[in-house]
């Protein structure tokens, strides 16, 4: 890294005009260079090539690029005193974006930077505007400086924003692309989609990315991506009108035949979504796969199971279904799931983690106003209070496939059954009984999920009662 030139101590009277023009070169060039001239891992980018990737081009308006720590003696080595924010459009929408820099925080005390943050914090929830934080904060100790060099005393700034994020209608995200602990990981754990990379950590005890994170990615450019699409896919604010995502088609990948009564999650996205539009939550698994994407322009939260051979539901699955369901609550997007499983694994089902998850679904369900759809395509539950579908869960539609193998429980209003015969698997009786919706093939799948959003849609702007990680980082903590 080169050496970093001495701060101008002039005072700023006696510049002639052209010193004072210079100066905001100077100041300009020197956070360039402070951002360009540090070294990355295989994968990492710098805090402000992060925010370029992150934003449509040109349109990032910063505030506070000139601050710096308010310790004189390391001003040069603290540009933005290490926390870069402004306004930004990603989409086409208005958003608020906040970058830290770890080199600039590990020589200051952040006093600037965190005022800088927690207005900009304010202002997004005042404004009803979206929240990209790209965290990336220092391992190091707070250097010690005199407590009456500054203008504002350590750590004497505000901590938190004077509006509660809890009270925000507009969504969060988080990149996490290095060490997040103390209050960015207060602010991280309650972002409505946490994305993470391999370098991540959390809390004191530097936790996993992995238990806590929704998705973890390879690099930077792929959390970014992941991030863009989510945003791109919620509404901007509760209520509002949804822009169609930037490169992402109103027809599906893929169209499904009658003869695929045996699609896997993967193949069921591309069939049911609109192409480049999906947004997972975890892995690409073969048994399940839960996020959010849209179907005609409207954004829809899933958790689709199937793939052979057929698998349980384990909790790291429930987990992912309560983070979908609670999408669907929160911002009142439409909810879609399909049923081929085993049930739930019966170890992990026994486990209080699995219980509260399965619980958090179940009522952030119950919750949502928007259109809730379940597909019976294999194995799975026409009645009872199923995670993935029920009446119990108050699903407007439970459609089957012809292969659909629906276990039916009894249920008050008919006939008990024979107790010594097993529950039927057979579609058509539940159907007959009025316990399903209705028949529909694979190939029709697609145009009755468009049939439903039509008429039912997005459900009525409430206010969000957002999912909140703080255990798990009181955990490590």
């Amino acid at each position: 890294m080169t050496t970093r030139r001495q701060r101008h101590v002039s005072p700023e009277k006696n510049l002639t005009i052209a010193e004072r023009l210079q100066r905001v070169d100077d100041e300009r060039a020197h956070i360039e260079a402070f951002d360009r001239e540090r070294e990355l891992e295989a994968g990492q980018l710098t805090p402000r090539q992060r925010v370029e990737l992150m934003i449509d081009e040109g349109s990032f308006l910063e505030i506070g690029a000139f601050a710096k720590s308010q310790h004189h003696e390391v001003a040069d080595e603290t540009p933005a005193d290490g926390v870069i924010v402004g306004y930004a459009e990603i989409s086409g929408r208005r958003t608020v974006v906040i970058a830290e820099d770890p080199i600039a925080l590990a020589n200051s005390d952040a006093q600037v930077g965190k005022n800088k943050r927690n207005r900009m914090l304010s202002n997004a929830i005042y404004r009803r505007l979206p929240i990209v934080y790209l965290a990336d904060g220092t391992t190091d100790e707070v250097p010690e400086f005199d407590l009456h060099a500054g203008v504002l005393l350590s750590r004497v700034a505000e901590q938190l924003p004077a509006r509660d994020i809890a009270e925000r209608e507009a969504p969060l995200v988080t990149v996490a692309c290095g060490h997040c602990a103390g209050q960015n990981s207060a602010l991280a754990v309650r972002s409505d989609l946490l994305v993470a990379t391999d370098r991540a950590a959390f809390g004191a005890h530097e936790g996993s990315a992995e238990s806590v994170a929704d998705l973890v990615c390879d690099s930077d450019a792929e959390a970014i991506g992941a991030a863009r699409r989510f945003l791109a896919t919620l509404p901007a604010e509760l209520g509002s009108a949804l822009a169609p995502i930037g490169g992402a088609s109103s027809e599906a990948a893929l169209n499904l035949t009658d003869e695929d009564m045996h699609a896997s999650p993967r193949e069921q996205m591309d069939a049911i979504f609109d192409a480049g539009s999906i947004t997972l939550l975890g892995p690409d698994d073969e048994h399940c796969a839960v996020g959010v994407g849209q179907v005609e322009g409207v954004p829809v939260a899933f958790a689709l199971t199937g793939g052979s051979p057929r698998a349980a539901l384990t909790t790291a699955d429930m987990k992912r279904i309560a983070r979908a369901a609670s999408w669907s609550a929160d911002y009142q997007i439409p909810f879609l799931s399909t049923q081929d499983t085993l049930g739930y694994d019966p170890v992990d089902a026994a486990s209080g983690e699995f219980m509260f998850a399965a619980a958090r679904a179940a009522e952030s369900l119950r919750a949502s106003h928007a259109a809730k759809i379940t597909i019976i395509t294999g194995w799975g539950h026409a009645l009872g209070d199923f995670a993935l579908g029920g009446m119990g869960t108050g699903f407007d539609f439970i459609w089957c496939w012809p292969s659909a193998r629906p276990a039916m429980t009894e249920s008050p209003g008919y006939l008990p059954r024979d107790p010594e015969s097993p529950p039927s698997e057979d579609p058509w009786e539940a159907a007959d009984l009025g316990l399903v919706s209705e028949m529909i093939t694979p190939a029709d799948t697609r145009s009755w999920l468009v049939r439903a959003l039509r008429l039912l849609g997005p459900g009525r702007a409430l206010p969000a009662a957002h999912y909140d990680r703080g255990q798990q980082i009181h955990d490590m903590t």
